[in-house]
This record gives structure tokens, C-alpha cells and sequence, in this order.
């Protein structure tokens, strides 16, 4: 079976994937591609207990050395660019690694879908009309036969909602300067 072609995902996705214990089985069967900001500073640690409160390490060193995932890096004016074509309410709320991964995203000429749990990555999808280039966590581990139960962020409907609502504020003129 051929890997799920060009995923980018974001640090919450990265650091969901180890709590549940599937990202080795993923990164097996899906291309998976990050940006450097999340595979280097955002996804570092995951499921913070009362022995270890920062959480346990994420160590994706020996991935990214073996190609099991790729790491991309945008030009600061990339991404600056890129940031540049959102009003403020759009603009504030994208984090770093959020930026790095949709400038990469956009500057893509082959088809990538991003993944993310944060609102604002689907509703610039949606504001930018690409919303077609989105999906949910929940969607991966079922196209990959790894179902589990997710909270509301990991679903489909998280997803479609959050990007309709891009799709409103770019009719109604807003999100895009």
C-alpha cells in the first residue's frame, strides 16, 4: 500500500501522535513532513506526569536521520510574506511552527494536506480557499486503520467548521488584508 502522500503537522499533532503511542505506525504509513520550527523547538515533549511536569521527551532525531519524516525550512521572508496577507485577527493567533508549516504549505506545487488541532490553521484554509487542503487527525488514523477516540480539536467536524468559518469571513470581506 503507497504512503498517504504530504502531510505537514503541526506540534500539537506530533505531540497528540506520541501520547497515543502511534507515531511510528503513522510516520510508517504516511510521508510526513515538518517544519523545522516544530521538528526543533515545538514538539519537544508530551504527556507531563508528577515525576517529569514538562512532560516526556520527544527525540525526533533518529526520524529525521533516517528519513522516516522530512524536515522543511521557510526563509524568514517567507514566511514574513506570508503572514503579511492575513488581517491582525488572522495574523496574531498563528503561532511559529503554524506560519512556517502553511508558507511551506502554500509555496507547494504538489498536492499537501496539513494537520492540525488549532482553529486558526483550518480558518486560514478556509479564508484562503483551500480549504480542500486540511485534515483532521481523526481522518489520517482512520484512512490508515488506527482509528481511536479523539477529543473535538482531532475531528472531521473541528475541521469543516473551523474552515467554513474562513470561508464567511473571507465573503464578509475579513481575515485577508
Amino acid at each position: 500500500m503507497p504512503k498517504f502522500s504530504l502531510i505537514v503537522l503541526d506540534a500539537g499533532i506530533v505531540i497528540k501522535l506520541f501520547e497515543l503511542g502511534v507515531w511510528d505506525q503513522v510516520v510508517k504509513q504516511c510521508d510526513v513532513h515538518l517544519s523545522k520550527v516544530v521538528a526543533d523547538q515545538e514538539a519537544s515533549f508530551h504527556s507531563p506526569t508528577d515525576d517529569l511536569p514538562h512532560g516526556q521527551p520527544i527525540d525526533l532525531s533518529g526520524d529525521i536521520a533516517e528519513s522516516r519524516i522530512s524536515v522543511f525550512q521557510c526563509s524568514l521572508s517567507q514566511v514574513t510574506n506570508f503572514q503579511q496577507r492575513f488581517d491582525q485577527n488572522y495574523a496574531q493567533d498563528l503561532d511559529p511552527g503554524e506560519l512556517e508549516s502553511l508558507a511551506w504549505l502554500f509555496s507547494q506545487q504538489k498536492e499537501c494536506l496539513i494537520c492540525s488541532g488549532d482553529a486558526i490553521v483550518f480558518r486560514v484554509l478556509g479564508v484562503t480557499g483551500r480549504a480542500d487542503q486540511g485534515i483532521s487527525l481523526q481522518e489520517i488514523l482512520d484512512r490508515i486503520g488506527l482509528s481511536k477516540s479523539l477529543s473535538w480539536q482531532y475531528k472531521k467536524e473541528f475541521r469543516e467548521q473551523k474552515s467554513n468559518q474562513g470561508s464567511i469571513d473571507q465573503i464578509q470581506g475579513r481575515g485577508l488584508k
